[in-house]
């Protein structure tokens, strides 16, 4: 029988980024990073390792600890790869940072681990690129997070995205009226987690709710329409659940009219049956969407207790953008960041090495690209590699001076389409 070799495998879940897409994913973070930065978020770093009662701080009924990655330290402490990012800079925001004035603005680029059953495209390494809003409530904050969202999502190059918008507080209203148990309540959200309308309608049909109950439920769940349809539709919802309900939609109805002002309401609409997966989210929660990819590229909200948990009582709000999955959507598209380019290749003679070293560090002097070649190619062999590589060969063996120098005097004039020998 045999045996795989583990040695040469690696973990269900993950995956190596060779290094085109490498480049395209660092590439992507830049740009990200770049917007990021001129809305005045500044980047942190957090431990990938945390405390497990770290990581699950405010996650709820929703954040389940089969989920997490575990393991002990040499104290037989639990400790847990982070499952996202926002639990980790909530702490940093309490703690380290706690004197800093208010609002923290911060930004992320680095990979959270939780378990997603293996299926196509599903990873358990998640590269994520985000931003956390911290010390601010109200209208503006949200609406700032969101616009921002939107920014980026357009700054990545993706065409065609859409962000779904919604509230908490509905979803909670609309449970509490329906009067369902907690039980059949929490199938049911994971059900719209998953987005999965039809195992949600069944466990609608299956809790033995009266009708007008039972349709309360599945009108959340499929709504599409405009704010004014979505007030007629449930503004009049009964006792139990009209407070909730009537603020999260007024609440609604302004951050849309906030965003109509900020120039993005045309790529949002109410999606008031929105769940996000974590249980710490306490007001406005969006999604966002790439054509042709089935899961979000993009999800975020209002978090305002989350921060008490690590002794800070601040509201806060934010989003996470899954880079592999934009990565995804924006390869459809024909819309990849681009790897960087190779300018140009330098023929080492093993005589010569020190020549072609110093002129490999002259070219790099200028801002371009330069590999020496360590192989000992000469003529069509190294055209031949120089070609794979996308560059131009720079030979040194009839002399450096002179013409070479005009010729790779501009990176313009450098990258021409053929490549050839410069002598």
């Amino acid at each position: 029988m045999n045996v795989p070799n583990s040695r040469n495998q690696i973990p269900e879940g993950v995956r190596d980024q060779l290094p085109r897409e490498a480049a395209q994913m660092r590439r992507l973070a830049d740009r990200l990073g770049e917007v990021f930065g001129t809305w005045g978020y500044r980047e942190v770093v957090t431990p990938g390792l945390e405390y497990l009662e770290t990581v699950t701080a405010g996650a709820g009924s929703l954040g389940r600890r089969e989920d997490l990655y575990q393991l002990f330290d040499r104290k037989g402490r639990t400790l847990a790869l982070r499952p996202d990012m926002t639990t980790p800079i909530a702490r940093v925001a309490a703690t380290k940072m706690a004197g800093e004035p208010l609002p923290l603005r911060l930004s992320y680029f680095a990979p959270v681990y939780r378990y997603r059953a293996q299926k196509a495209g599903s990873v358990s390494e998640i590269w994520q690129a985000g931003i956390e809003l911290i010390g601010a409530a109200g209208a503006a904050a949200d609406g700032e997070v969101v616009a921002l969202a939107c920014g980026a999502l357009a700054a990545s190059g993706l065409e065609g995205f859409k962000l779904g918008l919604g509230h908490v507080d509905f979803v909670e209203g609309i449970f509490a009226e329906a009067g369902v148990d907690r039980a059949t309540e929490e199938a049911l959200k994971e059900a719209l987690v998953a987005r999965d309308l039809v195992a949600f309608e069944k466990g609608v049909r299956e809790a033995g709710l009266p009708g007008e109950k039972a349709e309360l439920l599945t009108a959340m769940a499929s709504f599409q329409g405009s704010y004014e349809q979505a007030v007629a539709r449930f503004g009049g919802v009964g006792e139990s659940g009209a407070g909730r309900v009537v603020r999260a939609l007024r609440e609604l109805g302004t951050m849309l009219q906030l965003l109509a002002e900020l120039g993005v309401a045309g790529q949002v609409s109410l999606d008031l049956g929105l769940t996000r997966s974590l249980g710490y989210y306490t007001g406005v929660v969006f999604e966002g969407y790439a054509p042709g990819v089935g899961s979000p590229v993009l999800g975020g909200g209002r978090y305002d207790n989350l921060l008490a948990d690590f002794g800070g009582r601040l509201p806060a709000t934010g989003f996470a953008l899954e880079l592999d999955r934009l990565l995804v959507a924006l390869e459809r598209q024909g819309r990849l960041p681009g790897a960087p380019g190779l300018d140009a290749v330098v023929e080492c003679p093993p005589d010569r090495v020190g020549e072609a070293m110093a002129a490999a560090r002259e070219l790099r002097g200028r801002g371009l690209t330069v590999e020496v070649d360590l192989l000992g190619r000469t003529g069509a062999e190294l055209v031949k590699y120089a070609r794979a590589r996308g560059a131009r060969v720079v030979s040194l063996t009839e002399g450096t001076g002179g013409e070479a120098g005009e010729v790779l005097e501009a990176r313009r004039r450098l990258r021409v389409a053929a490549v050839t020998p410069i002598h």
